[in-house]
């Protein structure tokens, strides 16, 4: 870590009342003090008696290695219009002009037009449905469509080539936020990403995942194992159940690389182009708002709506740009209906106007901490900064001690 901005109620102000940035040298002396609020802010929301995480495509991006020259596992959406762009390059020329993509596409502070996939996407959509063009326009787009959605899911499928050691973030928030006293409810992790990141970092510290899914083969889709908890059976009598402590739920918003639908039923599964399966998985694009509404979307989003308004609740946004409407809304819902809720964002360049960060949310956080809002607060941050962040709480067990001696015995 080298520098680190933060933005809360307690902030200096300059003349007009606005709150100024704090910036933190990492490698000063007196780094400690200077990041007390921050400290503070996290030890509140890991002692909250219900904790959520809402992850973004920031915290996918940190397993990128930082050395010039490496090449990307994780795409960005500029990574992602790229691959879709080289996929089929005419085809991907004819429908930007069909879709008149220049004329609504924005321009950045040189006048150049933003590459935003997104946007594209969601032009094609629109085109589909409005069936404004000419049939062979019309099928151009549908082929785009198709084409992209491998693209864009392939491009997500990546956790395999990331290295051991590009773990250790993921690693660390795992284990940290993952293990909870019996008083605490569960950590409940929500995530935009298709990825498998979250459940490879469970895998690598003996953390039991809660996704909705059976444990039985094949694995199918049911969100009331979202209701069900585990019990070490040698450690409880015949009236009380001794909880592990090594569990937590997983919610993916819009679908996974591991998920498909076969005969209408959603299972975990690795995806094949055996055509007797389709990824489930919402991919970017206005229309994810519609999609959002459907099984097993729906189920997750529910759950997300009612994790905000329990009492005694913190809320720490990771890598998340709060480009998704929906999820907005629900957060601004709870700021504004649950005193007992806190928010911490966490991201990289949130202050910056011409960033990717949404900026009426921005602005909206920002006039609650000018008002004195104590709930709230901003870093501008890695993933990777705000891991090392985070204060780790419980001890190791013995049986961690083992799980982890045997997995470096066998090299993995």
């Amino acid at each position: 870590m080298s520098s680190l901005k933060y933005l809360y109620a307690g902030n200096d102000r300059d003349a007009s009342g606005g709150l100024l940035q704090t910036e933190v040298d990492l490698s000063g002396d007196d780094v400690q003090e200077q990041l007390a609020p921050v400290t503070s802010f996290l030890n509140r929301l890991v002692d909250s008696e219900n904790l959520i995480v809402l992850a973004g495509s920031g915290t996918s991006l940190s397993l990128n290695s930082q050395i010039v020259g490496q090449p990307k596992v994780a795409p960005s959406m500029w990574d992602l219009w790229n691959l879709c762009k080289n996929a089929d390059d005419k085809l991907f020329g004819l429908v930007r002009s069909a879709v008149r993509y220049s004329e609504t596409a924005q321009t950045n502070s040189t006048g150049e037009i933003i590459e935003d996939i997104e946007l594209l996407l969601s032009l094609c959509d629109s085109y589909i449905e409005l069936k404004t063009l000419s049939r062979t326009r019309q099928g151009q787009l549908e082929r785009f469509l198709k084409l992209a959605k491998k693209v864009i899911f392939d491009a997500t499928n990546f956790c395999d080539k990331v290295s051991n050691e590009k773990w250790s973030a993921h690693n660390r928030f795992i284990r940290t936020l993952s293990k909870r006293t019996p008083k605490q409810k569960r950590l409940k992790l929500f995530t935009t990403n298709y990825d498998l990141a979250f459940e490879n970092a469970a895998s690598n510290n003996g953390v039991i995942v809660i996704d909705g899914f059976e444990f039985s083969k094949p694995s199918r889709f049911n969100p009331a194992w979202f209701n069900y908890d585990i019990v070490n059976r040698t450690q409880a009598n015949e009236q009380t159940g001794s909880y592990l402590s090594n569990l937590m739920h997983l919610y993916k918003l819009h679908g996974s690389v591991d998920w498909v639908k076969i005969n209408g039923s959603i299972r975990k599964l690795s995806f094949t182009e055996d055509g007797d399966c389709e990824p489930v998985f919402i991919y970017p694009s206005s229309s994810k708002y519609q999609s959002s509404y459907d099984s097993p979307y729906i189920d997750m989003m529910s759950a997300f709506l009612d994790a905000l308004q329990k009492p005694k609740t913190s809320l720490l946004c990771a890598g998340f740009g709060f480009n998704d409407k929906h999820l907005n809304n629900a957060i601004s819902m709870a700021l504004r209906t649950n005193p007992e809720f806190n928010l911490i964002v966490a991201t990289k360049d949130p202050f910056n106007p011409g960033g990717a960060f949404n900026s009426s949310v921005r602005t909206m956080l920002t006039n609650l901490m000018i008002a004195g809002d104590a709930r709230t607060m901003m870093v501008d941050c890695s993933f990777d900064d705000l891991c090392s962040l985070i204060p780790e709480r419980q001890k190791v067990t013995p049986e961690e001690r083992v799980y982890q001696a045997i997995k470096d015995l066998v090299g993995q």
